[in-house]
């Protein structure tokens, strides 16, 4: 019987090997960006879903807080501090997050709101450099008033233009601007942490393959 022997040439196979072993921290690190991101957008979008008309602010809450590298394989996805402050209880369950006022919750009456239906930021600070308003305690309710305007009337008089309103049982002109309210439990869930883990085993398979397959073309 004939014998034959071939020899192959394994070398060049050996160098791709290793240089695909080298590409294996950045495909990780590739894998774990895409997939972060992609927690962070969704997790961003779901705040239209859960509140109703949020503002832009809260809209923006998530962020990736730490991107991964070849030598550190770790991203961190993250709510901002700002919006972490008022959002966690609806993570972590528990009261509305309150500053001042022993906890309470300042709420609108007839006081300007924003399009989201919310006092729009440094409003209370503004309305109380005004001489026609004042924060006190009224027929037992707390918050912020606004004084009648004063003038002449069309007896020829002078007191309260306009209509009076009705405080308790009495007529007055002050208006209630905003309310002191006792604080409550939130009554929504925001599934961060939930949400976050079911992207991710969704978008990790794509994002692996995607992170290969740059990692590949890129190979030198």
């Amino acid at each position: 019987m004939a014998n034959a022997s071939i020899k192959i040439d394994t070398r060049a196979i050996q160098k791709q090997l290793s240089d695909m072993a080298k590409q294996i921290p950045f495909a990780t690190a590739t894998a774990l960006n895409s997939i972060a991101f992609d927690v962070m957008r969704k997790e961003n979008d779901s705040m239209a879903e859960i509140f109703d008309n949020p503002r832009p602010f809260t809209q923006r809450a998530t962020q990736v807080e730490k991107k991964a590298s070849k030598t550190d394989l770790t991203a961190v996805v993250s709510l901002r501090p700002a919006q972490e402050r008022y959002l966690l209880p609806y993570e972590e369950g528990g009261q509305h997050a309150t500053s001042g006022n022993a906890g309470k919750l300042l709420v609108p009456v007839d006081g300007p709101v924003d399009r989201y239906g919310q006092i729009p930021k440094g409003m209370i600070a503004r309305l109380m450099q005004r001489p026609d308003v004042f924060a006190g305690t009224i027929k037992g309710i707390e918050g912020i008033w606004q004084r009648p305007a004063s003038g002449n009337q069309r007896n020829g008089g002078k007191g309260v233009k306009g209509r009076l309103s009705t405080l308790g049982t009495k007529k007055t002109g002050l208006s209630l601007l905003y309310a002191w309210r006792e604080n409550k439990s939130v009554n929504k869930s925001l599934g961060f942490v939930d949400r976050a883990r079911k992207i991710i085993e969704a978008s990790s398979p794509q994002a692996l393959q995607a992170a290969i397959q740059k990692a590949i073309r890129t190979a030198r």
